[in-house]
């Protein structure tokens, strides 16, 4: 089986109001108010899956600011999971500075079937990972249920890019160090964090850190898949595209051609089906 880790999906009508929700909301700002960025809805997900081969993708939204825009894109990925037959799994999406509101707004998602949170994008949000009050009551209902949290990494070195951020490999760290009951999906390879983890007390510490592979051939060369096994081990390594940034086939052939071949079918979709209990 075959899971896509990190997809994306927005409201249809979002394309046609890119001014209106970029004016109240910086995540989308910063990602989307280029016309020219893209934005795919369930169908073309689906579509996409069927080309690549791809069984089942979690759609995550992104770390809105504004409640009404992530209350819109929440209901979107439920409402795309719902439709799928199992094949689209959805994350939900909250700003834990929202306070008591976020945490209802994750509350609200899980009984309406989501399986996750995140993607969490703390530059935009605001967010130190190491100290902020919000984010202790989310993961503390994250450990509850057993919901694996998504979070935005970025390299500290290295191009720019729209949504970059400065979410560098120290605050997911600390992050990991501070939650160590919740399991933590770090975006992006974690900006390199995994790299630091032929440090024996990094490695440690990481021991609840799962990293996808979200956007990889926009950032590293293939090397990056045996290295990242070699350092942190096959079994938190997770298939990720960035759909539709990126199409699942392009990352997965990447990482087929520099993989050993017998982590490859733990690569692909077996430890995602781990994490996601299926």
């Amino acid at each position: 089986m075959i899971i896509d880790f990190h997809t994306h999906l927005i409201p249809p009508s979002f394309d046609g109001r890119r001014e209106e929700i970029a004016a109240k909301d910086r995540t989308f700002a910063a990602l989307f108010a280029d016309p020219k960025s893209k934005i795919a809805n369930h169908d073309e997900l689906l579509a996409a899956m069927d080309e690549d081969g791809v069984d089942m993708s979690v759609a995550l939204g992104f770390g809105w600011t504004d409640a009404g825009v992530a209350r819109e894109s929440n209901d979107y990925l439920l409402k795309a999971a719902g439709v799928s037959n199992g094949r689209i799994i959805a994350f939900c999406s909250i700003d834990p500075s929202w306070g008591d509101d976020a945490l209802s707004e994750v509350k609200r998602c899980v009984a309406a079937g989501a399986r996750g949170i995140g993607e969490l994008h703390p530059s935009t949000q605001g967010l130190t990972l190491a100290t902020d009050r919000g984010l202790a009551c989310i993961m503390e209902f994250a450990a509850q249920e057993e919901l694996p949290v998504v979070v935005h990494g970025s390299e500290p070195v290295g191009h720019d890019y729209p949504g970059k951020g400065h979410t560098y490999p120290s605050d997911i760290l600390a992050m990991a160090t501070r939650f160590p009951n919740v399991k933590i999906v770090a975006a992006h390879w974690g900006g390199g964090l995994p790299f630091y983890a032929h440090m024996p007390e990094v490695r440690k510490a990481l021991a609840n850190v799962y990293f996808d592979s979200a956007a990889t051939p926009f950032l590293y060369d293939q090397s990056v898949f045996s290295t990242v096994a070699s350092a942190i081990g096959p079994g938190r390594m997770l298939f990720g595209s960035d759909f539709p940034l990126l199409n699942a086939k392009r990352v997965a052939e990447m990482a087929i051609a520099n993989l050993n071949p017998a982590y490859a079918g733990m690569f692909l979709g077996e430890n995602a089906r781990g994490l996601l209990n299926e």
